[in-house]
């Protein structure tokens, strides 16, 4: 498996979904509360990602969501044999 940016990616902070991607993050990091509001979507996937951060409050899992979304975005993933 090979790893690597998409050709444009010094463009990412152009694109729409990027800049909703930010917005929703910066969001959701300065009103915590909205947590509870989410809470009810995914019950089975914040204790599995608290695992690999149990010492963020539980309010942080959706900004690192979003985080990891914005990062997925810019990387290209390709087989070796391509």
């Amino acid at each position: 498996m090979k790893i690597r940016l998409v050709e444009d990616w010094k463009e990412a902070w152009k694109w729409s979904e990027m800049r909703l991607l930010a917005i929703g993050a910066a969001v959701l990091a300065a009103m915590p509360h909205l947590f509870s509001l989410l809470s009810d979507n995914w019950p089975s996937v914040a204790p599995w990602v608290m695992t690999y951060f149990p010492k963020a409050p539980a309010t942080i899992v959706p900004v690192i969501g979003l985080v990891i979304t914005m990062i997925a975005r810019v990387l290209e993933v390709s087989r070796h044999d391509q």
